[in-house]
């Protein structure tokens, strides 16, 4: 897919104002603000109160903000950092205090990132980066960063956002992704088939439930990261842990935060007619005590890699198709009829054309 990289491109802090965020380009559903009318997730306070609880649940599972090896890199001064999808930047602002001569720059579509309450070393920027790319040039960042996004993207959009990380990223530099697999080895035959129907319903939207395999496959298809790092902890959904690890805390405050996001996302059932307001609500406590009472995993993963090289993508549309006469020669060399041609001839009339 050929992106039109029609806007700005900018340097990350180099002192140029940044465009102002459009507070228009949010879309309303009664009491709640989305991205736009297709959105499964709200993008309002109350769900940003969720976003919070849980980045501090998975920071005590992981121990750390990130996977990848940039904790030397992230101590030098003028790393760039970018955090695509940043929400309303928890982990950019914590990241900013923790290594103060990194540069850190947040993107997403919507400004729900603070405006002016910010590090020094952070900057904002609003992008789709879907319709326009992301607007920097190649190799511009040394760490890129992308997490929990998976119900703003189909599973097209993916492809090109995990492109475009890939292209911004430096030479020697690492991408890191962590996401949830929409997975849950459930029993009992009812909630079975309410989670099956709700598994129905974001494939309908495009949406991939177990996205940390697609996310793994589409950074080896751009070639420049021969090694991929996939680390995975499964997290206990309710207050059957055990104390040494916290993970007794960490289930008790799992469990509220997974009924807290089927409350926000309750719509992806009810505008499909599936079931009504009045039913949810038992649905939801009937799906939690069984997640607590059977001792059922919930899973989060760390995709990390390095970028080696740079291998671009070679892009069949058809703003982008080589000449006719580059195709035709193709041809004649794998029919066997390239002995018609000189390799010198044939190099310099290469060299014309391209």
């Amino acid at each position: 897919m050929c992106i039109s990289r029609k806007n700005i491109i900018y340097k990350p802090h180099d002192c140029v104002p940044l465009p102002p965020p459009d507070f228009n380009s949010f879309y309303h559903k009664g009491n709640r603000k989305y991205i736009n009318p297709s959105s499964v997730i709200p993008v309002d306070d109350d769900e940003f109160d969720r976003i919070q609880q849980q980045h501090i649940i998975y920071y005590n599972v992981w121990k750390n903000h990130f996977s990848a090896p940039v904790n030397e890199l992230l101590k030098t001064e003028g790393t760039k950092v970018l955090d695509v999808g940043c929400g309303p930047a928890m982990w950019i602002l914590e990241m900013a205090s923790l290594y103060p001569k990194s540069r850190f720059t947040g993107v997403d579509i919507v400004p729900t990132y603070p405006i002016h309450t910010k590090p020094l070393n952070v900057e904002f920027l609003q992008a789709n980066i879907i319709k326009n790319g992301l607007p920097y040039e190649d190799n511009t960042f040394d760490y890129v960063f992308c997490r929990l996004v998976n119900f703003s993207y189909t599973i097209k959009d993916w492809k090109v956002v995990i492109n475009e990380i890939c292209r911004v990223c430096k030479i020697g530099g690492y991408v890191e992704f962590m996401e949830k697999d929409v997975k849950f080895d459930i029993k009992n035959e009812y909630t079975k088939k309410v989670f099956s129907r709700f598994i129905k319903n974001l494939q309908k939207r495009n949406i991939e439930p177990i996205i940390s395999l697609k996310i793994e496959q589409y950074i080896k298809e751009t070639n420049n990261f021969p090694v991929i790092n996939h680390e995975k902890r499964d997290v206990p959904t309710g207050e059957w842990g055990d104390n040494e690890n916290d993970t007794f805390k960490i289930g008790k405050s799992n469990n509220g935060i997974i009924k807290w996001g089927a409350e926000n996302i309750k719509n992806i059932m009810i505008e499909d007619g599936d079931y009504d307001e009045k039913e949810w609500n038992p649905i939801v406590n009937n799906f939690m005590k069984e997640l607590d009472e059977k001792h059922i995993y919930d899973n989060i993963h760390r995709i990390f890699a390095k970028k080696e090289t740079e291998i671009k993508e070679v892009c069949e549309c058809r703003e982008c198709r080589p000449p006719q006469s580059l195709r035709q020669l193709e041809h004649l060399s794998s029919t066997g009829l390239f002995f018609k041609f000189k390799y010198q001839r044939f190099k310099k009339f290469i060299k014309n054309i391209a």
